[in-house]
């Protein structure tokens, strides 16, 4: 059986052996190209101008991309933040130089997509700069600001510079020189001077390469179309003034509906029949049965009393468990800390599963219970129940915790407003219900214990598989937490948490063909057929996850085919992709108004409440946007993506802090519940600017994840029918 299982492991290392051989390719931006910066003149008096010239050179069989390209949609590309203030004042904007800038087709797979712009050889961007009138004389070292982003890619990996070089420059002394007038706005706001008198001479145009035909700026990644920062008061009083300008006549209801409380009690449910199959709970079942069998003597009534009273006290107990742990996490679910110690908490209870220690409750608080439950009758029954749920509840404890958690983390949920809690109550009963359900029914047909299959090892198999599910949900979570507080991730990347997921897959599925044992496990010379079916299943989903690490020949990710590894590629939530869409409402409606007091037509704003932390935006985002049906109605609408966790650095011109883009995250968060009074993500609305002024509501989608392409994309249609005038 070891050869076999090892025979099948060496085949599955074989059959992914061409896409193994790329773990050859260069591993840092250094092996792929160089970069270099060099200020003319190297030395200048106050108020002169210099150009700061930087240079991007990839190596043989690697490229680079324009920071500014002439498709809109175009996701790589540079991005160069210039300094605010300093011993040089740059002046913008930043332009691309005029060189041999290659295209490369248009994906077969998505016909309307971007055709990328890249470039094999050196690429210089100079930028004008002007000495400051207040700089002190002497040498200084002069770069780019940290939250400028190049890079340079080849046919396997993309690599982005960690470290930026610096020009050695010397400010002369002496009188300070005039300031040219064209730079004198620029120079005069950096320095809070105040602008000169008479019409502000605009700088001169560098850029020789054709200008995009004129068209809305949107915000997309930073370095093109980015927004400046806005005061965070400021943009909460534009958002409240829409939000009472709103016209909801001929809307649907906007009041939210939760159409997924089905589901998610179902999942309730499930988790807490398979929290059953445990060492700790297993084994009790026909000892508890037992019990009652004895103490009714011979009563069916009283059997039926002394287990409804036991099943009503774990229900009781344990369903208060469960809601306090649904309402806390889904609360703090988005909150960095909260997520690290999910992460922490599934980790120990992994390395529980596994057999590494046991968690157990304090004895004299065991103790205590049964004493209780050995005067018999109801008070004992009920204290019996209490004592086998404490006892039990370290094996419980991963399930329910495992439930809450990716429950919480899946809801997109991210307000602290108090709502009805209907959905975390049901929740919290139907686990317990299901539960504490066996003993019940067990207790009214005795007979059934002889359909019982006898506790043993498979037990410990069943905890082992738990162990590595609660392993793969840890790293989901430090994942979440680490993007709320670094972006990109440079620890937990998407490509870490997906090999960590495969080689679980691998590990779980050869644990089960009995490759290896765990400290739990007994002796075992051969597997049943359920047990050899799983480990196909585990075997197969990491087989099937593997080509997502590998890069195709553009450079992109590899994206298996079907709707698991969608979901999976959702769920662990890949590096931010920005669609190109805007980012502040406010603005949005004021230029369709604009367009349409011009043009006679007034475009719709669709607008997508997300999430960098959100599952199902991921979902939708990736795999139900870019289908033609869908974008080739999207393109019709005015697109705005208000971003409600936080919003990401690199869709400023400036990264305003983290505080800043958390507090505008919570300005949309608060705006869209203010309208629609619902807490999900992602939720996507219709507005469309009204003649008297107002702001007309279209309409609001039913569902947060989007189920049917079909049935949003007849959404849309119809939003757009109602729309006009």
């Amino acid at each position: 059986m070891l050869r076999s299982a090892q025979a099948a492991l060496v085949a599955l290392l074989l059959a992914a052996g061409p896409a193994a051989a790329q773990f050859d390719a260069p591993m840092s931006f250094e092996e792929l190209g160089d970069l270099a910066i060099a200020v003319s003149p190297t030395s200048a008096k106050r108020g002169e101008v210099v150009k700061v010239r930087f240079t991007i050179s990839p190596k043989a069989g690697a490229w680079t991309y324009p920071a500014k390209p002439r498709d809109d949609g175009q996701l790589s590309k540079n991005s160069f933040s210039l300094p605010k203030t300093g011993e040089l004042i740059f002046i913008p904007p930043v332009t691309d130089p005029a060189v041999k800038w290659h295209t490369k087709p248009r994906d077969e797979k998505s016909p309307n997509g971007p055709q990328d712009e890249y470039a094999t050889d050196p690429v210089t961007w100079e930028f004008t700069a002007v000495v400051s009138p207040e700089a002190a004389p002497g040498s200084v070292r002069v770069s780019l600001a940290k939250q400028s982003r190049v890079q340079v890619c080849n046919k396997d990996n993309c690599f982005i510079a960690r470290t930026l070089p610096a020009a050695d420059f010397t400010v002369l002394g002496g009188d300070p020189v005039p300031v040219p007038s064209e730079y004198l706005p620029v120079v005069g706001k950096v320095l809070k001077q105040p602008a000169p008198k008479g019409p502000a001479v605009a700088p001169p145009k560098t850029d020789t390469k054709p200008e995009t035909p004129t068209q809305p700026q949107r915000a997309t990644a930073a370095g093109h179309g980015a927004k400046e920062p806005k005061p965070t008061d400021r943009y909460q009083a534009e958002l409240a003034a829409l939000a009472g300008n709103i016209d909801r006549a001929g809307a649907a209801d906007q009041v939210a509906k939760d159409d997924s409380i089905g589901a998610f009690v179902l999942t309730a449910v499930i988790w807490g029949l398979v929290s059953l199959v445990t060492p700790c709970v297993f084994p009790m079942i026909p000892i508890t049965v037992s019990i009652f069998l004895k103490h009714a003597h011979g009563s069916f009534a009283e059997r039926m009393k002394l287990a409804g009273v036991y099943c009503l006290t774990i229900i009781v107990v344990l369903g208060l468990s469960a809601f306090a742990l649904l309402k806390f996490m889904v609360a703090l679910s988005v909150h960095p800390v909260t997520n690290v110690l999910l992460g922490g908490l599934f980790f120990v209870l992994a390395l529980s599963l596994f057999g590494m220690y046991e968690l157990t409750l304090p004895n004299f608080l065991v103790q205590r219970l049964q004493k209780k439950q050995a005067k018999g009758g109801v008070v004992g029954t009920i204290f019996g129940a209490l004592a086998f749920t404490v006892i039990s509840f370290t094996c419980v404890a991963p399930f329910l915790g495992g439930f809450a958690g990716i429950s919480a983390a899946d809801s997109g949920s991210t307000s602290l407003i108090a709502v009805p809690t209907t959905k975390e109550i049901l929740g919290g009963l139907a686990f317990a219900t299901a539960f504490a359900a066996p003993f019940f029914i067990l207790a009214m047909v005795p007979g059934l214990l002889k359909a019982l299959p006898r506790s043993g090892g498979w037990l410990d198999s069943v905890k082992a598989v738990m162990g590595f599910l609660e392993l793969a949900a840890a790293l989901k979570f430090f994942r979440t937490a680490e993007l709320r507080v670094f972006s990109p991730a440079e620890f937990f990347t998407y490509d870490l948490v997906l090999a960590a997921w495969v080689a679980i897959a691998f590990a779980c599925g050869l644990y089960l063909l009995n490759t290896y044992r765990l400290p739990h496990d007994e002796e075992r010379p051969n597997i049943g057929v359920p047990r050899l079916l799983f480990a196909v299943l585990f075997l197969s989903f990491g087989a099937y996850l593997l080509p997502g690490l590998f890069k195709s020949p553009d450079g992109k990710p590899q994206r298996p085919a079907g709707a698991v590894y969608a979901w999976v590629d959702a769920f662990l939530l890949p590096e931010p992709k920005h669609l190109g869409w805007g980012t502040d409402l406010p603005e949005a409606i004021a230029r369709v108004r604009s367009e349409g007091e011009k043009t006679g037509k007034v475009r719709p704003v669709l607008v997508d409440f997300t999430g960098v932390t959100c599952t199902n935006c991921k979902y939708n985002e990736n795999s139900v946007f870019p289908q033609a049906k869908v974008n080739d109605v999207l393109d019709q609408f005015e697109r705005v993506q208000l971003y409600c966790d936080e919003v990401p650095a690199d869709l400023f011109a400036t990264d305003p802090g983290h505080e800043a883009r958390v507090d505008e995250a919570r300005a949309n968060d608060d705006f869209k519940f203010t309208v629609f009074r619902d807490q999900r993500l992602p939720l996507y609305a219709v507005f469309v600017p009204a003649a008297d002024g107002k702001v007309r509501l279209i309409g609001k989608y039913d569902e947060g994840k989007i189920n049917s392409p079909d049935k949003f994309a007849a959404w849309l249609k119809d939003a757009l029918a109602k729309a006009k005038p």
